[in-house]
């Protein structure tokens, strides 16, 4: 089987993570892949080209993106066409139907119910969900046939995603003293993650600042920031006479990141990986708050893809700060919550399983 991934993204996205895990995972088990994408942030070694298939403003780029995206299966003799967003799976659909190869769609979000949408939702042959939440939505809101549709989670290479210590060199490069306790929160600065973690910075970290001694906020997250952003943490850095709050970037050693931190806030892949190093995890998504994961709310959780998949509901923010400060009162429970936290990922989300249920989307689509 020769399969090209077809993605649309201009940073780094929990769609391309999860891609390239399973890339990793096809090209061990002797798969060829190839993917197309606007960027590519992740190192793998896979062909790659590149194609602005996030820029949807005219029919005309639309045409010429098909008619590229064509020119490829083509050139790399490919047999199968996996998509991992909106404006990837329309150009796919329309490749797929000139080449006569089989398209899969992972749909990793709720989409908008416009008109057109419904009209012509140009998803593949087999749509792949990766939460219930968006399953139910393609059901109900955009007409798909519920036989078509596969309820696949993302999958976390729980051996690269497991408990690790951050060494003493990561500790220096970030400025983090020993005995320094740390929440890290781990995103992108655009569109509405980007406004969550300006409102997690305005309303949040400086009551949990004030109450939690010793305190460091990493904000990891790749491309621009925005000014108002900027200048709110160098704000809250004057306030307390140091840099209680730091910019790291975009990181390619979160194992160690999570490991450096004793609490994580983040949603999606996010929740997933910092729950497979064994560390707490506080959800919050674009759409909900859901509050430090424990056994009692992580079937929300995971249906909702921690926060993100869902109808919007109003954050109380006293609430998530009132929560943070109560995960550093109660660390015994806490340690507790971290090793259920891993069996919880080893048990539903292992890499190993999640890909064999993907290939067999696959088989089912190709002996058609």
């Amino acid at each position: 089987m020769n399969i090209l991934f077809v993605l649309s993204q201009v940073e780094l996205t929990g769609a391309e993570t999860y891609a390239v895990s399973l890339v990793q995972w096809l090209q061990d088990k002797g798969y060829k892949v190839t993917m197309v994408s606007d960027t590519l942030n992740s190192k793998i070694a896979i062909p790659y080209y590149s194609l602005d298939l996030d820029n949807r403003k005219s029919l005309l780029n639309r045409i010429k993106h098909v008619m590229s995206l064509t020119r490829i299966i083509r050139q790399e003799k490919i047999t199968l066409l996996h998509a991992h967003s909106r404006a990837s799976s329309w150009v796919a659909y329309f490749a797929s139907r000139i080449t006569n190869v089989p398209l899969v769609t992972t749909a990793h979000c709720i989409y908008s119910t416009r008109l057109s949408r419904k009209l012509m939702p140009c998803f593949g042959e087999k749509i792949i969900a990766i939460s219930e939440a968006v399953r139910e939505h393609l059901i109900r809101d955009l007409g798909v046939n519920d036989k078509n549709i596969f309820l696949i989670p993302n999958g976390i290479n729980i051996d690269r995603f497991s408990p690790q210590t951050a060494s003493a060199k990561l500790r220096k490069e970030l400025r983090i003293q020993p005995g320094a306790r740390v929440v890290s929160w781990v995103g992108r600065f655009s569109n509405k993650r980007g406004k969550l973690i300006e409102e997690i910075v305005k309303r949040v970290l400086p009551e949990i600042l004030m109450v939690i001694p010793n305190l460091k906020i990493l904000i990891i997250a790749g491309g621009e920031k925005s000014d108002s952003l900027k200048t709110r943490v160098e704000a809250i850095n004057r306030q307390f006479n140091d840099e209680v709050i730091r910019f790291t970037g975009l990181r390619h050693d979160m194992p160690l990141i999570y490991g450096l931190s004793d609490l994580v806030i983040g949603a999606g892949r996010v929740a997933l990986e910092a729950m497979a190093c064994s560390r707490a995890v506080m959800a919050i998504g674009e759409k909900k708050f859901i509050g430090l994961l424990t056994p009692q709310n992580i079937e929300e959780g995971i249906s909702t893809n921690f926060g993100d998949c869902c109808q919007m509901q109003p954050v109380d923010w006293k609430a998530m700060s009132q929560a943070i400060i109560k995960v550093f009162k109660k660390e015994d429970q806490v340690k507790e919550l971290c090793r259920w936290g891993r069996e919880i990922v080893i048990s539903k989300f292992n890499l190993n399983m999640v890909a064999e249920k993907v290939v067999a989307v696959y088989d089912e689509l190709q002996k058609k």
